[in-house]
């Protein structure tokens, strides 16, 4: 009975889950040199662990779990989880994968001040050589930019600009317009002056005006009896040559 009695005191003076920081973590020089996102992902990185089934090197925190708790990015995760390893608080034990069902399963990590299946911790941080963090950009995919990164270029096509700016390159992939050969059988008078003169009819010739008929020149020919000097009409109107 008075076993029991000390049992139930005891367990009122448990305190609620905790995330305990080690002292020595936080006065390193590498703890101060990083930045305050890195250390509440470091938080919320060694809140999964359990001591009772010490799952050190099987946490796991995906990048979009740890942008709803810290209120950013998915970008800047991914910067934070960089700098993290760069510093030696945390190391990859495996890589994300696709999982049988075609769900992306996130990596998994181990704290380096915490022991590692049976090896003892190894604390990295203490042993920082005073580099400091150099974020190296990576490519964004289209459509999932951050605010204040450079969006890809993912194409070589040159983009149009208006038709005012007169410094602007003609495209190669575009042809120059050929120019079309005027047609020979076409007026080139302008299409008012054509329209009239198509609508205006020529003037029909003057019947009563009679040309200036050319007389025929009468050759002399020969015949038997000698040749033939002047032709004479005869009374049915035909010309008859008159012999000399």
């Amino acid at each position: 009975m008075g076993g029991h009695k000390h049992e139930k005191v005891r367990h009122k003076e448990r305190w609620p889950p905790f995330v305990m920081v080690l002292c020595s973590t936080l006065d390193t020089p590498a703890w101060r040199a990083m930045s305050h996102g890195a250390q509440a992902l470091f938080i919320a990185l060694k809140r999964r662990y359990w001591q009772k089934i010490h799952n050190n090197g099987r946490l796991i925190l995906s990048q979009r779990q740890a942008a709803k708790e810290l209120k950013s990015h998915h970008n800047q995760i991914a910067r934070w989880y960089r700098e993290l390893q760069h510093y030696g608080f945390i190391r990859m034990t495996q890589g994300g994968y696709l999982g049988v069902e075609g769900k992306g399963q996130a990596p998994r990590w181990r704290l380096t001040e915490l022991g590692y299946m049976k090896e003892a911790a190894t604390e990295d941080f203490k042993r920082w050589d005073g580099t400091p963090f150099k974020n190296k950009k990576t490519k964004a995919r289209p459509g999932m930019t951050a605010r204040g990164e450079q969006e890809s270029r993912h194409t070589t096509v040159q983009e149009n600009h208006a038709g005012d700016d007169k410094s602007v390159r003609e495209l190669p992939h575009k042809a120059k317009p050929r120019r079309v050969q005027q047609s020979q059988h076409r007026s080139t008078l302008p299409y008012a002056v054509a329209a009239q003169a198509a609508t205006t009819l020529p003037e029909a010739p003057d019947t009563n005006h009679q040309l200036p008929v050319k007389p025929k020149r009468i050759r002399p020919q020969l015949n038997e009896q000698g040749p033939v000097t002047h032709l004479r009409r005869t009374s049915r109107g035909r010309l008859r040559p008159e012999l000399v």
